[in-house]
């Protein structure tokens, strides 16, 4: 797919992939600006594969690999190297379709680069080459172009959760997600899993909002993120953390619009009237108690 249509390129998700409908797009909206020409990304992940100062002759989304999977992003290069990129937005991916991906592409003629585009501080896969969100967002900085700067932007805010988040963007976006999972990987290391995870919305309005994570790769004992006020729903949310079992620091009443949840351990910061920062997230992190809240100061 040649196609640099942004329009054409963010609804070419395929529900058949495994990829969430976030991730096709972060992956769609890469994909254009690669076809767009733009050097330096085009450069960094050229270097990758392995296709030195060689420009990007096409840019595929969401193909079909032999018949072992959909492949996020393929890129053929004007020399003839092509590049099998696997994207993700979100930390423990599963990575039996990966490795499927891997093994039917060994079929083809001159097997492709393999290229891993993950979250700084992943960890590695056995024969693919890793590069960072933030090694794209580094490509990006400085780019006269309009659009490249806001795709900058919006990997550093909606995937690595860099800088502040109003409500309604909290609400509507992804950021508030990024965010959480950001502070959770800067107070507790490489170790700390974590998901995102909501309320169905009811009139664009939720019961909670935020992120559920495990501290050192077990269970997940914790959430952080907004919780509404109000029983019916209201417009104001407070930033909480929820322990399932342990105390934490500072703890306040259960929230009465999680009263189905029976997490016994609740604490918060009060009403968002102002963006939400990582300070603020931060500040709740540290909340937990025990050695759990040590691992990474």
């Amino acid at each position: 797919m040649s196609e640099t249509n942004l329009f054409t390129m963010l609804s070419a998700y395929r529900p058949g992939s495994s990829a969430t409908p976030f991730e096709a797009y972060c992956t769609s909206g890469l994909a254009y600006l690669l076809g767009r020409g733009h050097r330096m990304l085009t450069a960094l992940l050229g270097q990758a594969a392995g296709a030195y100062n060689e420009p990007l002759a096409i840019t595929e989304v969401q193909c079909d690999v032999a018949g072992g999977g959909i492949a996020d992003l393929i890129l053929t290069f004007e020399g003839g190297r092509r590049a099998l990129i696997e994207v993700q937005v979100e930390p423990a991916a599963d990575l039996r379709a990966v490795d499927a991906l891997a093994e039917a592409s060994r079929s083809w003629t001159d097997p492709p680069a393999l290229l891993l585009l993950t979250l700084p501080g992943e960890p590695g896969l056995a024969g693919w080459t890793t590069v960072s969100w933030l090694e794209v967002a580094e490509a990006l900085d400085r780019d006269p172009d309009a659009v490249a700067q806001e795709f900058g932007e919006f990997v550093l805010r909606d995937i690595l959760g860099l800088g502040d988040v109003p409500l309604e963007q909290a609400l509507a976006t992804n950021r508030l997600y990024a965010l959480g999972g950001a502070a959770v990987r800067r107070r507790f290391g490489d170790r700390a899993r974590y998901v995102n995870s909501a309320s169905r919305p009811l009139g664009g309005r939720y019961r909670y909002l935020g992120t559920t994570f495990s501290v050192d790769g077990g269970e997940m004992e914790y959430w952080v993120g907004v919780v509404n006020e109000t029983v019916p729903l209201g417009e104001h949310y407070q930033l909480m953390l929820a322990s399932r079992t342990r105390a934490v620091d500072a703890p306040s009443d259960h929230p009465r619009a999680t009263g189905d949840w029976k997490w016994g351990h609740w604490t918060g910061v009060g009403r968002v009237v102002r963006p939400i920062t990582p300070d603020a997230v931060d500040a709740l992190l540290r909340r937990v108690r025990g050695d759990a809240g040590r691992l990474n100061q």
